[in-house]
């Protein structure tokens, strides 16, 4: 069930907003939807009473979910409309309260000069000052930009790893930020998690080079969340102090079978406060909620065998033969690199070699190589920032429920649920 305080408005008006706009002719059709045979039932929760039987087993094809703009445009419109409502929820206030928040972008170190596309606002530059290396003005859609200059030199490990640790470094960011937001205040850490509570939600980018870096709105509340204002000694300054200061101390260290390195976050970071109610940043944050390493090329289904979940070796077979599915190769067969550009080629080999090191086995590299290692969700925030993704899929299913015992000719008001026997029978559009 649905907590109506869990964003501090009138959040059951704003998940049937969702619904409403959620609807199948406002999202369009699934491009891979999934068969399913079987039969389904309407049934009064409080009596056991079946209400409307479908009959037969019959065959029904419902949504593939994949929130991938590439693979389904119209399931992945779904989910960025979904992910707009719940941060737009976390940007509203009550009249009498005004909560800081600021909105904060937090960026990949250097890996190696690459080539630069125009600057902000679309502003064309050159694309490095020294023109015996590149001098030339990029155009927005040229390929060259985010590509090393010197190939050879560029540190594609470390960029993969800085990828496979991002959610790590962001976890490590929002507990110094805490105990940085204290020592800014001048309380304890104790007396200031009494006063105050810090929520979040946080969208995974990847910049033309292939590297994730996050944007995330940052919101102080009172010691209860939503429901309570935050002290006044919690201002957007504060927080914007105790943000930059946090940044620069957060490392993770590798192990020393790739060098024993130390991964930071870069040198630039971003930070702008955020009137109440400000629902143009909340869709610039959710645009990205459906785009991943495709966005910089690199856009091919999972590499590993799923048979060998990418070892090449039989699971569980003591003599230790080759897995028959990939032949001892640990990829999945059909996958080809051959059309991805030279450096998402580069990244996803890199990516694919150190998941074969023993010490980098828990990264699980091989299983995230089309994904350039970055294993993260895309799209997350804190508990106390707003709603939930399953609430708002909530409210969907019980508007369609309701659709249904109209159609039916049965009270919506009554206590309904719905009991299905329904068994995979395919994808259409497979192998597309």
């Amino acid at each position: 069930m649905m907590p109506s305080t869990a964003a501090g408005v009138d959040l059951d008006a704003l998940v049937r907003i969702a619904a409403a706009e959620q609807v199948e002719g406002r999202v369009g059709v699934c491009r891979h939807p999934i068969r399913l045979t079987g039969r389904g039932l309407l049934v009064e929760a409080s009596t056991g009473r079946v209400l409307a039987d479908s009959g037969d087993r019959q065959t029904i094809t419902v949504r593939c979910r994949n929130r991938r703009a590439a693979r389904c445009p119209a399931c992945s419109t779904l989910y960025k409309l979904d992910a707009f409502h719940l941060i737009t929820a976390g940007l509203r206030d009550e009249p009498t309260v005004v909560r800081p928040r600021v909105f904060v972008t937090v960026t990949a170190p250097s890996f190696g000069p690459v080539h630069l596309g125009p600057a902000r606002h679309g502003v064309l530059r050159p694309c490095h000052p020294d023109r015996s290396v590149c001098g030339r003005w990029h155009l927005p859609d040229d390929p060259l930009i985010g590509t090393p200059l010197e190939p050879d030199g560029y540190d594609y490990p470390g960029q993969v790893l800085f990828n496979a640790h991002a959610g790590m470094l962001w976890a490590r960011f929002t507990t110094e930020a805490r105990r940085t937001l204290a020592a800014v205040a001048g309380l304890s850490r104790r007396e200031a998690a009494r006063q105050v509570r810090m929520a979040f939600a946080k969208v995974a980018e990847f910049q033309a080079r292939g590297v994730v870096h996050f944007h995330a709105i940052v919101r102080l509340d009172g010691p209860d969340g939503l429901p309570t204002p935050p002290p006044a000694w919690a201002t957007s300054d504060v927080l914007e102090t105790a943000i930059r200061r946090a940044v620069p101390v957060v490392a993770v260290a590798t192990p020393a079978v790739v060098g024993g390195r130390v991964l930071r976050w870069g040198r630039q970071i971003d930070i702008q406060p955020l009137p109440a109610g400000d629902v143009v940043v909340a869709r610039y944050v959710a645009k990205y909620a459906t785009k991943t390493a495709e966005a910089v090329g690199v856009d091919v289904p999972p590499l590993f065998c799923p048979a060998c979940r990418g070892d090449g070796l039989r699971p569980g077979d003591e003599a230790r033969r080759w897995c028959r599915v990939c032949s001892g190769t640990g990829r999945r067969p059909g996958v080809s690199l051959d059309r991805l550009p030279a450096h998402g080629r580069m990244l996803v080999e890199t990516c694919w070699r150190l998941g074969g090191l023993p010490d980098l086995r828990g990264l699980r590299l091989r299983r995230w190589a089309h994904q350039l290692g970055y294993r993260g969700h895309v799209t997350s925030k804190s508990l106390a920032y707003s709603t939930t993704f399953a609430a708002l899929r909530g409210e969907r299913r019980r508007w369609r429920l309701t659709r249904h015992a109209e159609a039916v000719g049965v009270d919506p008001a009554t206590d309904l649920l719905t009991v299905g026997d329904w068994r995979y029978t395919g994808q259409l559009g497979e192998g597309q």
